[in-house]
């Protein structure tokens, strides 16, 4: 199955317009959003039309820090306030989900994407032994895709930080374990994932992406 991956739109509307044409040039049977695709809810937002391209696409996926309010426990204030099309489709997003033996999630896996106090923590990215092994101690699926902290970043359960810099296609060989972090829409990315021979190519969305791959944040979605 080919699965298009895209994380942190942040009501980026032309760059998932962009990013939604080229993963249908891919050939993608499903796309993935990872969370924080919107920003805004009201009627004439861009979060609105994000929702919309969404929508349309097919797309399924997981709720955010910045948009779980539009998903999970939605308050009558919201309600009132948002557009009903986007909290159709808020509705439908998911706490984490698991496909073709995949695990997405916008926050590590061993955080409860239901509290928001787990949502907005940061206490360092899961880029070494100790933070990325608390991922795949609590969860059983061999890959786990997250979102939100606005890089690409590859640990393998085996033997730590891979040397990948979200240039290239990598290859997530079983049956070593994989925690991969996604890099936004918010700056010029999208991924594909092949689960036939778990390949995961970095797809640039825009022409100029506005993200160094090889740095480190300096903020989170």
């Amino acid at each position: 199955m080919r699965i298009g991956i895209v994380s942190d739109i942040h009501d980026d509307v032309t760059t998932l317009r962009t990013a939604l044409t080229a993963l249908r040039r891919e050939g993608v049977e499903q796309v993935v959003s990872l969370g924080d695709a919107f920003d805004s809810c009201k009627p004439g937002d861009p979060g609105v039309e994000v929702a919309s391209l969404l929508h349309e696409a097919g797309a399924v996926g997981v709720w955010g820090n910045h948009d779980v309010g539009l998903s999970h426990e939605v308050s009558a204030e919201v309600r009132e306030l948002a557009a009903p099309s986007l909290l159709e489709f808020a509705a439908r997003l998911q706490p984490q989900l698991t496909l073709e033996g995949c695990r997405f999630s916008h926050i590590e896996p061993w955080r409860d994407p239901r509290r928001v106090e787990d949502l907005w923590a940061f206490d360092g990215m899961p880029d070494t032994d100790v933070q990325a092994r608390r991922s795949f101690d609590v969860v059983p699926e061999r890959l786990l895709f997250l979102g939100h902290f606005h890089l690409w970043l590859a640990m393998r359960r085996s033997l730590g930080r891979v040397e990948w810099d979200g240039q290239s296609a990598i290859r997530l060989s079983a049956p070593d374990r994989y925690l991969v972090v996604v890099a936004p829409i918010v700056e010029g990315w999208c991924a594909v994932l092949e689960t036939g021979d778990f390949v995961l190519t970095p797809i640039r969305c825009s022409v100029q992406p506005r993200l160094d791959p090889t740095a480190a944040a300096q903020r989170t979605g």
